[in-house]
């Protein structure tokens, strides 16, 4: 069977340059890549489950066509439950949204909700406490699945579980919400391992859910970790461990819903400072500069800018999204340059092209944090091998 990568070939390239994490994976090492589970179905239901992407600062690149990333569960309206090694680093955390449709490709504005931050368990390492959340912009479009469930123990080895997700199916493709049944062979100290029966989890569906029937009710008792290369058997962290973590969360979100400063074109993010992220307005990130002075900058970008409105990038300059247009992004480095008002705006040519290789080399930060330390990049939950 050939190897699947959850990502589409622009990412499968960064996949290459992020070689060069040179991160060796501890023994026992859980694959990096996980192969796709042959047959499934679409998952038209479990609504709280989404699809983690990243979304490109880039005019022309359509959110549709982003890569699925991870998998999570909306726990409350602005907190979506989900592997640690998928919100491990901050900078990646601000290029982040979280996709509630049962098809990422077809889905609506609405269902396409942006992330603020990432929170990864205070004692997650390789293989331990990898649970994390994303909280979100705004409440979600969906009812959220309430964090309760029972406690588990060895009276669960043997019973049947469901893991949803959007990562790999039978074709190697992610995208589409599917789920499977899988068999719980071990409870251990804070986590459980599942078998294929005939569902597994597999590239694209780490942070992902896993499901017990508890007295006629689903109830979510694991989030997908990692697993075997063929995507036979899998590693869920227990909820039930870990809910004092998450509820902590859920309790301060609630009482202070976090908040960013409303998008103004009209400042100049390169004479703006920001201390952190949350300085800065949605969309945008808090980048140290050269000389160790911090500003906005577009999500993914280095720091610069807002030039004139454009149709395209212009040279090495990047046309990017600003609201309701696109705009050139001018790095900081450079003096804004005179409006060129038979180009478009589009027509000022010169430039670093360093600011597409930020977010190039962003991107490959994300991969490779996500295959560091032997985790699975996307530990996908499987396709729905056959209803139980």
């Amino acid at each position: 069977m050939r190897l699947h990568h959850p990502m589409g070939p622009a990412v499968v390239l960064l996949l290459v340059a992020a070689g060069a994490c040179g991160v060796v994976p501890p023994a026992p090492a859980p694959a990096v890549e996980r192969q796709a589970v042959v047959g499934g179905v679409l998952e038209p239901g479990y609504p709280a489950v989404g699809a983690i992407v990243p979304v490109s600062p880039l005019c022309g690149e359509l959110d549709e066509a982003s890569p699925v990333s991870c998998t999570g569960t909306l726990v409350a309206p602005r907190v979506v439950l989900t592997a640690a090694h998928c919100v491990e680093n901050a900078d990646v955390s601000q290029v982040l949204s979280v996709v509630f449709a049962p098809e990422t490709a077809r889905a609506l504005t609405a269902e396409r909700v942006r992330v603020i931050e990432g929170r990864p368990h205070p004692a997650w390492r390789a293989g331990e406490n990898d649970i994390g959340v994303l909280i979100l912009a705004e409440d979600a479009p969906v009812a959220p699945v309430p964090l309760v469930g029972p406690v588990l123990s060895a009276d669960v080895v043997g019973r049947t579980t469901r893991v949803v997700g959007f990562g790999l199916d039978d074709q190697g493709k992610t995208g589409n919400r599917r789920s499977g049944t899988a068999r719980v062979t071990a409870v251990k100290e804070g986590s459980f391992t599942i078998s294929v029966a005939p569902g597994m989890s597999c590239g694209g569906d780490s942070g992902g859910p896993s499901f017990l029937d508890v007295d006629g009710a689903e109830r979510i008792i694991g989030v997908t970790s990692y697993g075997d290369l063929a995507c036979t058997r899998g590693t869920n962290m227990r909820v039930d461990v870990h809910a004092a973590f998450v509820q902590a969360i859920l309790d301060e979100v609630a009482r202070a819903p976090p908040t960013r400063p409303p998008f103004d074109l009209r400042v100049d993010a390169c004479t703006a400072q920001c201390q952190g992220h949350a300085d800065c307005p949605l969309g945008m990130a808090c980048v140290t500069r050269p000389g160790g002075e911090k500003s906005c900058a577009v999500a993914g970008l280095e720091a610069g800018r807002f030039g004139e409105v454009c149709t395209g990038s212009d040279g090495d300059r990047l046309c990017v999204k600003a609201g309701e247009a696109c705009r050139l992004w001018l790095p900081c480095a450079e003096p804004e340059p005179e409006p060129d008002v038979t180009g478009g705006g589009c027509a000022v040519a010169r430039g670093s092209g360093s600011a597409a290789g930020t977010f190039a080399a962003l991107l490959a930060l994300a991969a490779c944090l996500h295959g560091r330390r032997g985790l699975a990049s996307a530990t996908s939950i499987p396709a729905r091998l056959g209803a139980r």
